[in-house]
């Protein structure tokens, strides 16, 4: 086989580059003026992100999920407890979060601890999602073997139609990312991307440049 490279996409980098005197002191805030430019540009489906954990043996797995809140609190995401990342969650309570808007050419990283949220904010949530998503959300083990995909299928149907309430399952609920580092990616012409990390220092943040 002729050994072959992919070729290298074009971009128009619309955006300037931010350096450090630009950003804002507060990641969170800086996070928001992105986030919610690239949302309103790309109706409401700015929230996508990959999140990647590992298991105790530093083991990594990486998925896209859907961001569905973020506070000083944390960054918010709801999945089954005993899917892959959950199991690797109660394992190593350590993510990582990357949000890549080829748009604009930017990307946000953010890592940190990650603890489960309480119980009557996942039941608050699960009872305002579709009909099926709850009825996907209770049939399903999410990450185990499936070896009856019709049956599978039938079950999450029944469950469906049935017309009664379908309550939040006790394996499913919501994460939050904790956050302790951001690094905030603006593309740039010719390989020159401007890269602004921020790290703790005391109360507050520290930002300082990295290399392309």
């Amino acid at each position: 086989m002729t050994e072959s490279y992919i070729p290298r996409a074009s971009y128009d980098f619309p955006d300037q580059p931010m350096d450090c005197g630009q950003a804002h002191p507060d990641p969170l805030e800086q996070f928001r003026i992105w986030f919610e430019k690239e949302s309103i540009e790309a109706d409401g489906d700015g929230n996508r992100m990959a999140l990647a954990t590992a298991d105790r043996s530093g083991s990594p797995s990486l998925r896209m999920v859907l961001l569905k809140q973020y506070t000083s609190n944390g960054f918010l995401f709801f999945t089954d407890y005993r899917s892959r990342k959950g199991i690797e969650l109660d394992q190593n309570p350590r993510a990582a979060l990357l949000f890549y808007w080829e748009r604009r050419q930017r990307q946000v990283r953010v890592e940190g601890r990650v603890e489960r949220i309480s119980r009557k904010v996942s039941v608050d949530y699960f009872s305002r999602r579709p009909r099926g998503s709850q009825a996907g959300a209770a049939t399903s083990h999410q990450s185990a073997p499936l070896a009856d995909r019709p049956r599978f299928e039938k079950q999450v149907a029944a469950i469906e139609e049935a017309g009664d309430p379908i309550s939040c399952p006790e394996h499913w609920g919501g994460y939050r990312l904790v956050a302790d580092r951001y690094e905030f990616w603006q593309g740039q012409p010719g390989r020159s991307h401007r890269r602004i990390l921020y790290q703790p220092e005391g109360s507050d943040w520290h930002r300082s440049e990295l290399q392309p």
